[in-house]
């Protein structure tokens, strides 16, 4: 893909978190959306067909660079070894962190939060050919997990602290 267009695509997509942190998504207008990204009217309509998409396809790149993570995850390294694991999901909620917080104040935040640990966990369960009706104790386990780590960082941050979060995790995933 073209710089320019990455370059703008983040401009945007950057602009969007910090305006959802200053007030509802419904409220931003474009022109405060290409003002903060520091593009004109027209390149915006060249890459979005309308505000909705646009915030659509923010929320898209958001999740795709967390769902990354859940292609390595491996069910039974989980299962047998759940540390790594942990710690896997721990970085990928670590590093989008920031973006979560901006995101937290918006009006779609506890939808999009659900539907992010979803999809993880969709993802996890596709990497490793699981599914609920022929896996439903893996299934649960795999749901608790990302649900867990997840909720925690995000109830807790910024001031957790990783080490005593891994331990308990690891702790309730060993548990039979």
């Amino acid at each position: 893909m073209d710089k320019r267009i990455v370059r703008t695509r983040l401009a945007v997509f950057n602009a969007v978190f910090e305006l959802a942190a200053e007030k509802e998504l419904d409220k931003i207008t474009v022109v405060e959306l290409c003002e903060k990204a520091g593009i004109n009217k027209s390149t915006f309509y060249l890459h979005y067909s309308s505000k909705n998409d646009c915030l659509q396809k923010c929320f898209d790149l958001f999740m795709e660079k967390i769902l990354e993570y859940g292609k390595d995850i491996d069910y039974t390294e989980m299962s047998l070894h759940p540390e790594d694991t942990i710690s896997k999901i721990l970085d990928a909620t670590e590093a989008n962190l920031a973006y979560v917080e901006k995101f937290r104040n918006t009006v779609i935040y506890d939808q999009a939060i659900k539907t992010l640990k979803e999809k993880f966990v969709q993802e996890i369960l596709k990497a490793n050919n699981l599914n609920i009706n022929d896996n439903y104790h893996e299934v649960a386990k795999v749901t608790f997990l990302v649900g867990g780590c997840a909720d925690i960082l995000i109830s807790f941050s910024p001031n957790f602290k990783r080490d005593e979060i891994e331990k308990i995790i690891v702790n309730c995933i060993k548990r039979k």
